[in-house]
């Protein structure tokens, strides 16, 4: 429950984030003093999305290690999750870019990019911009290395399979750290950035180690946790904290004081993060389809009139509202449909030599 919660906060940062740029637009153009996001690091998002998969795949995958088929099963498990809502939306921007361009506003690259995108290959758009065509994508690129990370460590009993994960994925950033590779791909898989998804992993080793705490050291580790919500302002930040300890270890904390702190009860507000948590993966790749068009509303009806932060409320408000509608009837039954498809085909492989467990058609 705390961890879904976690998921909402993490995907309102980032949506708040990017209505906050939306309102920079809204000022240039009707005069308004747009909004001062400064002092906040709303991309801090990003960097919980990242501990938390590391953190749910090692939980819900422990008993797989070295079992027979399990990498596979794993990764298809993966790929069911994240890739229709994915590639529907990335088609739907490819539409509208044709149907609508100056609304969207997105450059769409050539059709290698357009094929890069669809199947997690870093790929440039423009000078130093390494996005895919659905340009939120660029964290499901980082996503799919750790999977196929995860897969192969699967092969091996599970303190062998953490040890290589470890040092392949250490070992990975430190040729980025230290090479500064200029090939694209190369230069995007070892960022420092990865070993986020590291930081999960060994919180959820914490968490079925059976460790626990109360209420008070929960929330003082939470309250530092949240620290990673502020922008710090030095002439030190990146070359002495990096975004993985600057922005990761502060989500670590998060998710394991979230983890093995104790169960909030359950009232209304943690109903509604939860429902928030579950919609996370369509709200953080639909919002963008719902802030441009809500900009241009915005500025059509109300102009100058009212002040650009009612705009980030408001917008918020109906991103997190199609998001709802979106998982219930697309994203859940969608999948759903998928997974089954999946676990129909690694039934039939399994069948000579047993049963599937219950996890292979789980979801995270």
């Amino acid at each position: 429950m705390n961890l879904q919660v976690l998921r909402a906060l993490a995907a309102f940062s980032v949506v708040i984030a990017h209505a906050l740029h939306e309102t920079e637009i809204l000022a240039a153009a009707t005069g308004r003093a747009a909004v001062d996001g400064s002092a906040w690091n709303l991309g801090f998002g990003v960097d919980i999305f990242f501990v938390l998969s590391g953190f749910i795949m090692m939980h819900t995958a422990a008993a797989e290690f070295g079992k027979s088929g399990a990498s596979l099963r794993f990764f298809l498990r993966r790929c069911a999750r994240v890739v229709p809502l994915y590639w529907l939306l990335t088609s739907s921007l490819l539409l509208g870019a044709l149907v609508a361009p100056s609304l969207l506003a997105v450059p769409i690259g050539s059709l290698p990019h357009i094929l890069a995108s669809y199947f997690f290959i870093p790929s440039g758009r423009g000078v130093d911009e390494i996005r895919p065509v659905l340009a939120l994508g660029w964290t499901l690129n980082y996503e799919m290395l750790f999977y196929v990370f995860f897969a192969a460590a699967l092969l091996l009993p599970i303190r062998s399979g953490v040890v290589w994960l470890s040092v392949l994925m250490v070992g990975m950033a430190l040729v980025g750290k230290l090479i500064h590779p200029h090939h694209v791909q190369i230069a995007f898989w070892t960022s420092p950035i990865i070993l986020e998804f590291l930081f999960g992993v060994y919180a959820a080793l914490i968490f079925r180690s059976g460790a626990r705490i109360g209420a008070g050291p929960a929330l003082g580790l939470a309250a530092i946790g949240l620290l990673g919500f502020v922008h710090v302002s030095a002439p030190w930040n990146d070359a002495v904290l990096p975004q993985f300890l600057r922005s990761g270890l502060p989500a670590a904390l998060l998710v394991l004081a979230a983890a093995i702190g104790p169960v909030p009860p359950q009232r209304r507000p943690v109903f509604w993060g939860v429902a928030l948590g579950d919609a996370s993966y369509s709200l953080y790749l639909v919002h963008p389809f719902i802030l441009r068009p809500l900009r241009a509303i915005w500025m059509k009806v109300i102009g100058g009139t009212l002040p650009l932060g009612l705009f980030i409320v408001f917008a918020t408000l109906v991103a997190a509202a199609f998001a709802q509608a979106l998982f219930r009837y697309v994203e859940r039954p969608f999948t759903r449909r998928v997974q089954g498809l999946v676990f129909r085909v690694a039934r039939r492989k399994q069948a000579a030599t047993g049963t599937l467990s219950t996890a292979d058609t789980e979801s995270a």
